[in-house]
């Protein structure tokens, strides 16, 4: 396949191209996160069913004489139950670097024309199994400097309101909103470049070879420049509201199985779900991250997609 920079559509032209016909084994790749998650999915969504049908009376009794519901069963009413969710998250947060990895190696040998192996592209990604881990312990920490900084952020907001409401409510009304659109308007977006840097960081630790911290500092330089940051903030959002779409519109119909009683069928759509989305979104990162390599240095990443290519069984 030919190395070029892409244009911005061409992007996710090639990533749904390279999807498409490699859907197999880009599956079975993210297969090892899907399976697990769905047998705790599947104990969260009867622990979450007493939320569920509580939501669904109070809106279908809003504006009736009956008396109000005052207490309901709580989301996680039992030790098991809390134990599957904590575990969910766990999973999610652990496992999805490998095959996010796994996947970017997968594009990388199709980039040398070479077959996506399930073997040998978690081969290449398990040998780097301890660097992931302290990328993963890295970003935890960049991750939670981020909320620091957004709730620094929200309690100031919150004081500037109240200092104008002082002044008259209408002031502090209208300022109130003026500000949280801003606020929306940055911290969206600021979290979805965050989530590519990382990405592109974790890229780094497998394709790469780099070290942990070199990882994360190439990571962010790769995507915090002048000649990337907009580009990347766009693309950022593009996929952001491609993902989220897609997950929403499948979300939907999982709901109307919640509401139905049917726990297994909503399990089943939201692991069709991520079956459907989480391999797109790991192809379209991985296409997004060698295209910008490519602008910046592609003859180190020829050899760098040789050397990975040549050390895997064909």
């Amino acid at each position: 396949m030919e190395l070029r920079p892409l244009g911005f559509g061409e992007i996710f032209d090639r990533a749904v191209t390279l999807y498409i016909r490699n859907f197999i084994p880009f599956a079975a790749i993210v297969a090892v996160l899907i399976v697990p998650l769905a047998i705790l999915q599947y104990l969260v969504d009867v622990a979450s069913q007493p939320q569920i049908d509580l939501m669904m009376r109070i809106f279908t009794h809003l504006g009736s004489r009956q008396p109000p519901i005052t207490q309901g069963p709580m989301l996680f009413n039992s030790p098991a139950s809390v134990a599957a969710y904590i575990l969910l998250l766990l999973l999610t947060y652990f496992v999805w670097p490998f095959a996010l990895n796994a996947v970017a190696v997968g594009v990388a040998r199709l980039y040398r024309s070479r077959a996506v192996e399930f073997r040998a592209c978690y081969e290449a990604v398990l040998h780097r199994w301890l660097q992931i881990l302290g990328m993963i312990g890295l970003d935890a920490l960049v991750l939670m400097g981020w909320y620091v900084g957004v709730v620094f952020a929200i309690v100031a907001f919150a004081f500037v309101v109240g200092a104008l409401a002082l002044a008259g409510p209408f002031i502090g009304g209208f300022f109130g909103v003026v500000l949280a659109g801003v606020a929306l308007c940055v911290l969206i977006p600021s979290i979805l470049l965050l989530l590519v840097a990382l990405t592109f960081g974790m890229y780094a630790t497998v394709i790469e070879e780099q070290p942990v911290v070199a990882s994360l500092v190439l990571g962010f330089g790769r995507v915090v420049n002048r000649a990337e940051f907009w580009r990347a903030l766009l693309f950022a959002i593009a996929a952001g509201a491609v993902i989220l779409g897609t997950s929403a519109m499948f979300g939907a119909v999982g709901l109307l199985a919640a509401i139905a009683h049917l726990p297994l069928l909503q399990s089943a759509i939201e692991s069709l779900t991520r079956a459907v989305v989480a391999p797109f979104a790991a192809v379209l990162l991985a296409v997004y991250y060698f295209d910008v390599r490519i602008r910046r240095e592609a003859f180190d990443l020829e050899a760098s997609l040789e050397r990975l290519a040549a050390t895997q069984p064909a």
